[in-house]
């Protein structure tokens, strides 16, 4: 439990899982099933997580999608939460769409959310205030008005949420990795060179694409949506595999050379999780520099930059890589320690723990 911790909190948890138990720190580890980034690690910070069961069935997801459709808000978790929101000391809600409907109950003092304090972690509402409408930025602001805290997973968000002047709810948290699963080992395929993975919107392909065409003596395996490339026509060094398992994926790190997460310039970080569980496997990594992923890089010493939208700078990069085993090996023991010291999911939610104490006073 954190320091300063003196009870329990009761917190209502507002999330989509696969049937998250609450006694599940008394569990196996085995048979514990993990929540959103591990969100049940908050179990071992003195919170006792309340989590809304998922709809189950069929009829009840049918209307659920039906109502939730055509208002366009999540509903279901937060009103089926009420009877547990009543004893509740304050509500998390992972992620941002989770937040509307309790703010707006809690906005028109509709109890039991009137006197809840509401945290929300977001991932996505700082590009929407930076790139989106005036309608998107003035619904985000609707929200984010009556909440006590947004918790965030780069610090540059907070510019982004100045403009609707809520800066100061805003609480940069670093994202983490799950190190127990992902981590070093021989890998039980044969080694690829250059692995890329990930299906978000954020992923840069076009970029690793162009890259891949000015170094064809290096192989390449990008796991993603096979139609994400449907209109491009790719070079013969470059394989395009669809989504796998996780057991299959924790593999795939293993047995690349490099992994490479190229992305585009978001105002929130994307990659950053292929990129710590790579590091976490003590794989060599290679990320486009953006600014909401500067506190995720440590350039040429636990993992590489790449430049944004630079296929030569990229192939440039890859190709040192490929080239040099010492400097994958002195990266990734390297990448590994960074991990544990820095980037774990329990971190992550000790810190979350105590911003849930902090606004529950």
């Amino acid at each position: 439990m954190s320091a300063g911790a003196s009870r329990e909190l009761r917190v209502l948890g507002l999330f989509d899982h696969a049937g998250i138990r609450r006694d599940q720190q008394r569990q196996p580890e085995a048979d514990r099933i993990a929540g959103p980034y591990r969100v049940d690690l908050l179990a071992a910070h003195g919170i006792d997580l309340i989590p809304v069961p998922p709809a189950r069935g069929a009829a009840h997801r049918k209307l659920r999608d039906v109502v939730e459709h055509r208002s366009g808000v999540a509903q279901d978790l937060a009103l089926r939460g009420v009877r547990h929101a009543f004893r509740a000391d304050a509500v998390l809600c992972i992620l941002e769409d989770k937040a509307v409907f309790p703010a707006a109950l809690r906005a028109r003092r509709v109890a039991p959310y009137a006197r809840l304090p509401l945290v929300a972690v977001s991932c996505w509402w700082a590009e929407e205030l930076v790139r989106g409408s005036d309608q998107q930025r003035e619904r985000i602001a609707r929200t984010a008005r009556e909440l006590d805290a947004i918790v965030v997973f780069s610090r540059n968000q907070a510019d982004a949420f100045a403009r609707i002047g809520v800066a100061d709810k805003v609480v940069p948290v670093s994202f983490g990795v799950d190190e127990a699963w992902y981590t070093p080992a021989e890998p039980v395929r044969a080694r690829m060179q250059v692995a890329a993975i990930g299906i978000d919107r954020g992923r840069d392909y076009a970029t690793l694409i162009e890259a891949a065409r000015l170094t064809p003596e290096i192989r390449y395996d990008v796991f993603t949506q096979p139609e994400r490339f449907a209109a491009m026509t790719l070079p013969p060094n470059l394989a395009a595999h669809a989504p796998v398992s996780m057991d299959e994926h924790r593999e795939n790190l293993r047995a690349a050379d490099l992994v490479v997460v190229p992305t585009h310039d978001l105002a929130y970080p994307t990659g950053q999780s292929v990129l710590l569980e790579a590091m976490a496997c003590g794989r060599c990594t290679a990320v486009t520099h953006t600014v909401a992923m500067t506190e995720y890089i440590d350039d040429e010493r636990c993992n590489l930059a790449l430049p944004l939208h630079d296929p030569s700078g990229v192939a440039r990069v890859v190709r040192r890589a490929i080239g040099d085993p010492l400097l994958r090996r002195r990266i990734g023991d390297a990448a590994r320690a960074q991990v544990e010291n820095r980037f774990t999911f329990d971190r992550t939610w000790a810190r979350v723990a105590d911003v849930l104490r902090d606004i529950a006073g």
